[in-house]
């Protein structure tokens, strides 16, 4: 196996993938995707010749991976691994593979591209010089986790499902008060983006009337926080 490389996808907007992803994608013997229809969308819009795939994703990477590795090194295989949408290893199948990558001796290359947390960080305006991303946000004990937050001075990022983001501002608004600030980043990089800021109760009294779709990320202010120029 001659390397596997993480590449990057579109988290939206398809313009947004690299040159050198594509290049990468070009030159790979087989790709192990989360979604291999969503996959072949991908290189069928850039005429990317057709490749072997292989489906690795987080209901069965535990099962296959080991499996897929030894494909690979029988083959002399270089590998690439993507997901249907950003970096691989990002709230997505990734870590694993890498890991057993590095434990066999193969090397990894990671390239550079688009995470959907990092870009509402730049468009929330809140604080991007110290923050924590969290993934998903939980759903057991979460009380005790939200009083964690009440004297949090860092930025705090989560995606979150639409069905759920009211629920879950309710659960901020009444743990940490109507007045710390936040954002709601939706849908980034396609038609519809959204991205909108103000104080906890804000955002839950305009998602209580507008119900989200697609994809969320939600974002905290520190305690402390205050708009200022």
């Amino acid at each position: 196996m001659q390397g596997l490389w993480v590449i990057p996808t579109p988290i939206g907007n398809l313009a947004d993938i690299t040159l050198r992803a594509l290049e990468t994608l070009r030159e790979v013997d087989v790709l192990w995707c989360e979604d291999t229809r969503q996959s072949r969308k991908l290189l069928h819009h850039y005429r990317v010749p057709a490749k072997e795939l292989r489906s690795l994703h987080a209901a069965n990477e535990h099962r296959v991976v080991h499996r897929l590795f030894a494909e690979a090194q029988r083959h002399n295989w270089k590998v690439g691994l993507m997901t249907d949408a950003g970096t691989p290893g990002v709230s997505d199948p990734g870590y694993l593979p890498v890991q057993v990558a590095i434990q066999r001796n193969i090397p990894v290359y990671v390239l550079p591209g688009p995470t959907a947390f990092l870009v509402a960080l730049i468009a929330s305006g809140l604080p991007s010089n110290c923050f924590v991303f969290e993934g998903f946000f939980p759903r057991k004990s979460q009380n005790r986790y939200v009083e964690s937050l009440l004297e949090e001075e860092r930025t705090y990022i989560w995606y979150e499902s639409p069905r759920r983001l009211v629920s879950t501002l309710a659960l901020l608004k009444e743990r940490l008060g109507d007045y710390r600030m936040a954002c709601v980043a939706r849908e980034l990089t396609k038609v519809h983006e959204e991205v909108r800021r103000g104080t906890l109760a804000e955002l839950y009294a305009h998602y209580t009337a507008h119900p989200p779709r697609g994809e969320v990320v939600l974002l905290l202010a520190g305690a402390s926080y205050a708009v200022s120029l």
